[in-house]
C-alpha cells in the first residue's frame, strides 16, 4: 500500500528547492498546511527561508483593547500563542542554521501596547539568520513607541518621543537587500553600513536631518529609494549614490530643500505640500518624471525639460501655481497633466508624443506636428454658457486633426449633451471614428444615458460602437452597436436635422442597435436588440434593466 502511495504523490519526492519554490507561491496558512502531505513537505516547510507574518495571519487575532472583558482575554491568550509561534519559527530557522531570504512581520493593524520587547527579539533573531529582506510595519499603538502619522494626529515632537526606536543593529547588517520600515524612528546614528541594500521604503518613518545623511551615505549600492509620510527632516540630499535607479518621495511635509545629483536615476516622483526647492537637473538620464502638488513656476519647469533628452513619461499633477505649461521634447512619448488649477495655456512641441492625457478646465492649447495614437480628454465644465461648449467643440475638433484615438471623460455625462442650437452653427468635431469610450467620472450622480448617446453620435457620427462605463461607486457598463442604413436620406423628405451636414443624420439612418450592458462588475452581460423607426423610444425601455441603476442612471 505505501509502494502504491509513494508512486501517487510523485511531487513529495521533488527536490527541496523545488519545493521552496511552490511554496513560495503559497500563502502563509496554506504553506503550513502542506505539512501534514508528507514528511518531505514538513521538512521542507521547517527549512523554508521565507516568512510573512503579515495582515493575514493576525488578522484572526481580535483586539486586546476591547471592552468585553471575556472576549479581551480571549484574545490575549490568542494574540500570545500567535506571537509565540512566530518567535518559535524564527528559532527554528536560527538552529538549523536556515538563511532567511524574507521575514515580513506586519503588526499594523493590531491595536495592543508593549509590542517592542517581542518586536527586538525579531529583528535579531533574524539579522543572525543573514536575512536578505527585511518588512517591518508595526502598530500604531505599540507602548508608548509608536505614533499614528495621519493628519491631525499627533504632532512631530509627539512622534518624535513616542515611535518605535530602530534597533541599530539592522542598519549595519551586511546581509539585508531589501529593507522596508513603516511606523518607527531612526535614532543618532553612529555609522550606516547597509554594504549590500538595494532597496530602501519608508513610510512613516521619523528621521532628523543628519540621520537621513547617514542613512543614504551608508548605502552605496541603493537603486531604489521611497520615502512616504515621512518626518523629522527639512532637507534631502542625494548625491553620490551612482546606482540609484528610482527616486519616490509623498507627503513628507518639513521637507523644504530638494536635490537629486545622480546621473543614472531612471524614474523620479515628487509629492510635496509645502513649498520647496527642487534642484534635479543633473539627473540626464531621466525617463520618467511625477510631479504632483508642488509649487511650480512657469520658468523652472520650462527651463528644467530640456535638461532630460531621454524623458519619455511627464506627469504633472494638481501644480496649481502653473500658469502656462511650455515643453519641447523630442523624446517625449507620454504627457500627464491633471487638475492644474491656475492654468490658462499649454504649449507642446513633441513630435514623438504618443499618448495625452488632459484633466482640468479648458484653456488654450498649442500643438505643433505629432500624431498621438491615444488622447484622453476629461474637461471641467464650470458653467452651461454657449461659449463654453463652443470652445469644448474646438479643442476637440483640434485633438482629432492629430489623434488616431480620442477617449472623453465627464462627471455625469453633461459634456456629451451638446445644446441643439449650437449643433446648426457647429460641425461636429469627430469624423471617421469607428468606437468611442465615454467615461462617467462622478459617483452617486444621474446619468442621462439617452441624451449622452445622442450627444455622442453628433460628436463622431456613424460610430459603429460606443462604450459608456463607470468605474466608481456604481459600476456599469453600456456598449452600444449601431448599424446603419446604406442609402442616404437627403433625397426626398429631408429630415430637418439633416441639412447642411456633411453626411446623414444617425437619428435618421440607425437601422439596429445592440445593447449589451453590465452592472456592479457582474459577469452576466445582458444583451438586447432595438430596430425599426422608434429606435429612441426603444432605448427608454433600458431604464428597467436594473432597479439598482435606479438612483444613478436616468435614461
Amino acid at each position: 500500500m505505501e509502494e502504491v502511495l509513494s508512486s501517487m504523490d510523485r511531487i513529495s519526492n521533488l527536490p527541496e528547492p523545488i519545493l521552496h519554490c511552490i511554496l513560495s507561491f503559497l500563502s502563509f496558512k496554506q504553506v503550513v498546511q502542506t505539512t501534514v502531505l508528507s514528511q518531505a513537505w514538513e521538512r521542507a516547510w521547517r527549512t523554508f527561508p521565507i516568512l510573512e507574518f503579515d495582515k493575514t495571519f493576525f488578522n484572526q487575532v481580535p483586539s486586546v483593547s476591547c471592552n468585553n472583558k471575556i472576549e479581551a482575554q480571549l484574545g490575549d491568550e490568542k494574540l500570545s500563542r500567535a506571537l509565540n509561534y512566530v518567535e518559535g519559527t524564527l528559532r527554528t530557522r536560527r538552529r538549523e542554521m536556515i538563511r532567511l531570504d524574507k521575514f515580513t512581520l506586519d503588526l499594523y493593524e493590531l491595536r495592543v501596547k508593549e509590542l517592542g520587547p517581542f518586536v527586538d527579539r525579531c529583528i535579531f533573531s533574524a539579522l543572525e539568520s543573514d536575512v536578505k529582506e527585511l518588512k517591518l510595519a508595526l502598530p500604531f499603538h505599540t507602548s508608548a513607541r509608536v505614533v499614528d502619522t495621519r493628519p491631525g494626529m499627533p504632532s512631530v515632537d509627539a512622534h518624535n518621543k513616542r515611535c518605535y526606536n530602530l534597533p541599530q543593529e539592522v542598519l549595519c547588517s551586511k546581509s539585508i537587500q531589501v529593507l522596508a520600515l513603516s511606523c518607527c524612528k531612526l535614532q543618532s546614528l553612529r555609522s550606516v553600513k547597509l554594504s549590500s541594500l538595494k532597496k530602501l521604503c519608508l513610510t512613516s518613518v521619523y528621521a532628523a536631518d543628519l540621520v537621513l545623511e547617514s542613512l543614504v551615505d551608508g548605502c552605496p549600492l541603493i537603486e531604489h529609494l521611497s520615502l512616504v509620510n515621512c518626518l523629522g527632516f527639512n532637507t534631502l540630499d542625494l548625491s553620490g549614490l551612482t546606482k540609484l535607479n528610482e527616486f519616490k518621495v509623498r507627503n513628507c511635509l518639513e521637507v523644504l530643500w530638494l536635490s537629486i545629483q545622480t546621473l543614472n536615476v531612471k524614474t523620479v516622483s515628487i509629492q510635496l505640500s509645502l513649498p520647496c526647492e527642487i534642484n534635479v537637473a543633473s539627473c540626464k538620464n531621466i525617463k520618467n518624471l511625477t510631479l504632483r502638488l508642488l509649487s511650480l513656476k512657469d520658468e523652472w519647469l520650462c527651463s528644467q525639460i530640456p535638461n532630460f533628452p531621454f524623458l519619455e513619461n511627464l506627469n504633472l499633477v494638481g501644480c496649481d501655481k502653473l500658469k502656462s505649461i511650455k515643453i519641447s521634447s523630442l523624446s517625449l512619448k507620454m504627457l500627464k497633466i491633471f487638475e492644474c488649477a491656475g492654468l490658462i495655456e499649454v504649449k507642446i512641441e513633441a513630435p514623438n508624443l504618443s499618448i495625452f492625457r488632459y484633466q482640468g478646465d479648458v484653456v488654450s492649447f498649442s500643438i505643433g506636428a505629432m500624431t498621438l495614437l491615444e488622447t484622453h480628454l476629461s474637461f471641467n465644465k464650470n458653467n452651461s454658457d454657449i461659449d463654453w461648449y463652443s470652445e469644448y467643440i474646438g479643442l476637440l475638433a483640434m485633438f482629432h486633426n492629430v489623434s488616431k484615438a480620442v477617449n472623453l471623460k465627464s462627471y455625469k455625462g453633461e459634456n456629451a449633451d451638446i445644446p441643439e442650437d449650437l449643433r446648426q452653427i457647429r460641425s461636429s468635431p469627430f469624423y471617421g471614428y469607428n468606437n468611442l469610450d465615454f467615461a462617467i467620472t462622478g459617483t452617486r450622480v444621474r446619468v442621462a444615458i439617452k441624451n449622452t448617446i445622442d450627444g455622442l453620435l453628433w460628436i463622431s457620427p456613424h460610430l459603429r460602437t460606443v462604450t459608456i462605463k463607470s468605474f466608481y461607486w456604481n459600476w456599469f457598463s453600456f456598449k452600444f452597436e449601431f448599424s446603419y442604413k446604406k442609402q442616404a436620406v437627403y433625397e426626398g423628405g429631408i429630415a430637418q436635422c439633416c441639412k447642411s451636414r456633411p453626411i446623414s443624420c444617425w437619428r435618421q439612418c440607425i437601422e439596429q442597435v445592440v445593447v449589451e450592458y453590465t452592472s456592479n462588475g457582474v459577469n452576466n452581460v445582458k444583451r438586447y436588440i432595438f430596430n425599426g423607426e422608434d429606435i429612441w423610444e426603444k432605448i427608454d425601455w433600458l431604464a428597467d434593466l436594473d432597479t439598482s441603476l435606479a438612483w444613478s442612471v436616468e435614461l
